[in-house]
């Protein structure tokens, strides 16, 4: 092993970008950040990677849970990429400071332009189809940059932009109770995918039927990959498309780890 990428994804894009990254690599493996999943950083790596998505203008609270848990070793290079349909505002910041606390500096960052995906909220945007072809050319230089060990000037942090994140406080401190949102539809037929998918181990079943714990992060797994549909958040998301990445299946969020060679 010579790589380690550690990635949070609920809807598949950066899986998916994490993947294509380790997969032009060598040695590398993709760890998903689940909320029992612990590992233990080895020696002498040569890149140690984190892929993450735009929360509510920051990384995802439960990555930066992780990722202060993590006793992190002397490697060369840490990169970040920051998955994003919308406004990044100072995620890729966040991520810095994070890692700061744990003595790790990044020599490179990158806001990866990306389907937006939080179903809960809107229909995803922008096109699907034209924002993938072009999301797919950017991450080629992405690939690029990192084989090279490309660095780059640490992104500046825009008071302008940190003061959008007053409007989002109060949304993200109800974030874990907004699960009593979610709607079982009658076509449900009990497979429990969602329960495997849940990252941070918010979802049981109880008579065969999907309940939550009201520990959400509203990564909206449970929605876009029900293979019949049948977790709707309220009534807003059962017309909207449930989007998640073509080319990611849900085995490939609930796996520990991924090894590419």
């Amino acid at each position: 092993m010579r790589n380690v990428i550690f990635c949070f994804s609920g809807t598949g894009n950066s899986f998916y970008t994490a993947s294509k990254i380790a997969n032009a690599l060598t040695g590398t493996i993709v760890v998903n950040i689940r909320q029992n999943n612990e590992f233990i950083i080895p020696d002498n790596l040569e890149r140690v990677g984190f892929v993450l998505p735009v929360y509510h203008w920051s990384i995802p609270n439960i990555a930066k849970r992780y990722i202060e848990n993590l006793s992190l070793k002397s490697c060369p290079y840490y990169f970040g990429i920051i998955t994003c349909g919308g406004i990044p505002v100072n995620a890729v910041n966040d991520l810095e400071e994070v890692l700061k606390k744990q003595g790790a500096s990044l020599s490179y960052t990158k806001v990866h332009n990306n389907v937006s995906s939080y179903v809960a909220m809107y229909e995803p945007f922008p096109d699907i189809e034209k924002t993938l072809v072009k999301s797919k050319i950017e991450l080629k230089t992405i690939i690029q940059d990192v084989q090279g060990y490309e660095c780059n000037e640490p992104q500046r942090k825009s008071v302008l932009k940190e003061t959008l994140r007053l409007i989002e406080k109060p949304f993200v401190r109800a974030l874990p109770k907004k699960d009593k949102g979610f709607v079982v539809e009658s076509s449900c037929t009990t497979c429990g995918l969602c329960e495997k998918l849940c990252p941070l181990s918010n979802i049981y079943m109880q008579n065969g039927k999907p309940c939550f714990k009201h520990q959400c992060t509203q990564c909206m797994s449970c929605v876009v990959y029900c293979p019949n549909k049948a977790i709707n958040y309220k009534n807003k998301t059962v017309n909207r498309t449930k989007y998640h990445h073509p080319n990611v299946k849900a085995n490939q969020l609930i796996a520990t780890i991924t090894r590419y060679e």
